[in-house]
C-alpha cells in the first residue's frame, strides 16, 4: 500500500511526535498496514512484543496476523508486581523525559524467538530498550518492526544488530 498521504498527514517533519490515527481509522488501511509490518519478517517469531503504548495497537495487530501471541512491555510503575519481580530499564527518551519499560520475565520463555514492535524508532532509546528486557528476560529477538525507522547514531546499533521492517527507513 501506498502510505505517502498519510506520511503526509502524520507530520513526518517534525521532532518526536508523530499522529498516526490516521492509520487506525479505516479498516482497509489498518489491515494493509498490519500485513506490511509482517511482510520480509522471514525469522518465524513465536511472539510479538509491543512497547507501550502505540506498540500495544500495533503490536497485537501484528501477533494477530502471524498467529502469535502478544507480550506488552510497559511504562513503569504500571506492572501489578513488585519491583523486584519486574524487569526494568530505565531510559531518557526523545524529548529527554526520563522514564522507564518494564516487563515480567515470566511473560517469555527462553525458547521464544521475538519481533518487537513500536510506531517510531526515532533516537532507537525506547526500542534498545525493550529489546534488552527481552533478552534479559532469557528469549532472543529476531526482528524489529516500526512504521517508520530513522537512521541516525542512536538507531545504528538497532540496524546492525536486528532485522529492521518499517514502512519508511531513512536520515532523521
Amino acid at each position: 500500500m501506498d502510505y505517502e498521504e498519510y506520511f503526509e498527514q502524520m507530520g513526518t517533519d517534525t521532532a518526536g511526535r508523530y499522529d498516526i490515527s490516521p492509520l487506525f481509522g479505516d479498516a482497509d488501511t489498518f489491515a494493509a498496514l498490519r500485513t506490511d509490518l509482517c511482510a520480509g519478517v522471514d525469522s518465524e517469531p513465536t511472539v510479538v512484543v509491543g512497547i507501550d503504548a502505540l506498540g500495544f495497537v500495533l503490536g497485537s495487530a501484528v501477533a494477530t496476523e502471524m498467529s502469535v501471541g502478544f507480550v506488552p512491555v510497559r511504562q513503569g510503575g504500571k506492572l501489578p508486581y513488585p519491583d523486584d519481580e519486574l524487569l526494568r530499564r530505565d531510559i531518557t527518551d526523545y524529548s529527554e523525559d526520563a522514564k522507564s519499560l518494564e516487563l515480567h520475565p515470566d511473560e517469555l520463555d527462553v525458547d521464544d524467538r521475538a519481533l518487537v514492535v513500536d510506531d517510531w524508532i526515532e533516537t532507537g532509546t525506547q526500542m534498545r530498550a525493550a529489546t534488552d528486557l527481552v533478552e534479559s528476560a532469557g528469549a532472543s529477538v529476531v526482528a524489529v518492526a516500526a512504521i517508520r525507522a530513522h537512521r541516525n547514531e542512536g538507531t545504528k546499533p538497532l540496524f546492525e544488530r536486528y532485522d529492521v521492517h518499517a514502512l519508511r527507513t531513512g536520515a532523521e
